[in-house]
């Protein structure tokens, strides 16, 4: 008697542990948009010159020139990012020759302005100096990583929702939550965090004269979204 209570009260148990736990999944979504208070700029000094002597030398003027004029417009010193100088052979390829052109020594300087008003004035002055091109023109907000926190806790707040509104159709109570996270490996996830409409800028001054009027770009409207994925047990 005793060894089939023993398997009597083991059939119990195994049956509990395969009970399945009553539970809902849900996904929230949240999405904020604001005005850009900055911008970010790549400012790069390109030269080709016989000698590469000649080539670092000019290169290094013109970046020269250039973060002097950062210096006005960017009040943290921080923000203005200055690459190696990187030189290499440049050729000329016609068909199957090539021509050999000089040596080409190229710098780059990373901005962030944070003043967008003053995007026309700051790349006047720009283009008055010996700047090559400017690779990137891209809009952003200084407060990006805690606007993008509270994007996540609308999201969080949108999932309980419609958990909520999901059980209060089916009749049945809500429980604790047993699973939380803002990422996973579906295809829902795609297009979360900081977005907007325009792509980058790329403007290339090879051709311009020294001086001349700067550029005013509209801001474009960024968007913050964010997804959260919840899960929990059923009364």
């Amino acid at each position: 008697m005793r060894t089939l209570s023993y398997l009597f009260l083991a059939t119990i148990m195994v049956a509990c542990n395969n009970a399945q736990e009553k539970k809902i999944n849900v996904v929230g979504q949240a999405k904020m948009k604001i005005v850009p208070d900055m911008v970010e700029l790549s400012l790069r000094s390109d030269n080709i010159r016989p000698a590469m002597k000649d080539a670092v030398v000019e290169t290094q003027a013109a970046i020269n020139e250039m973060i002097a004029v950062c210096k006005k417009y960017v009040r943290d010193s921080s923000d203005i990012k200055v690459s190696n100088i990187s030189t290499n052979k440049s050729y000329d390829y016609s068909g199957d020759r090539e021509r050999f052109r000089g040596y080409q020594a190229v710098q780059v300087l990373a901005i962030s302005l944070r003043d967008v008003s003053q995007l026309q004035k700051f790349t006047e002055e720009l283009l008055a100096t010996k700047i090559s091109r400017i690779d990137e023109v891209r809009y952003n907000h200084t407060k990006a990583d805690s606007i993008m926190r509270e994007v996540n806790l609308m999201a969080l707040e949108d999932a309980r929702k419609t958990a909520e509104k999901m059980c209060g159709k089916m009749n049945v109570g809500l429980g604790e939550v047993t699973y939380l996270s803002n990422f996973e490996n579906t295809p829902l996830n795609a297009g979360t965090g900081m977005n907007y409409s325009g792509g980058d800028y790329n403007l290339n001054l090879y051709n311009k004269g020294f001086g001349g009027n700067g550029f005013k770009i509209t801001p474009e409207i960024l968007e913050f979204s964010d997804l959260a994925y919840a899960s929990f047990s059923l009364k």
